[in-house]
């Protein structure tokens, strides 16, 4: 399932990319939720130490 999300989503322009976050989340289809964990783990695990730690210091002030 990772795979064929990447593969669905890859050239995808930051604008496309936008649309299809927003489209997905405005939805609010619980499915959608598993394409945007895919997301999250590959954003997640491209940071580096430094910005792991700014990036959940902000997730955590959402909650």
């Amino acid at each position: 399932m990772r795979e064929a999300l990447l593969m669905n989503l890859k050239g995808f322009s930051a604008n496309e990319l936008k649309k299809t976050i927003d489209e997905g989340i405005a939805s609010q289809e619980e499915t959608i939720l598993v394409g945007l964990g895919v997301l999250f783990e590959q954003y997640y695990t491209s940071l580096n130490d430094s910005a792991k730690q700014q990036f959940l210091q902000s997730l955590s002030s959402l909650l």
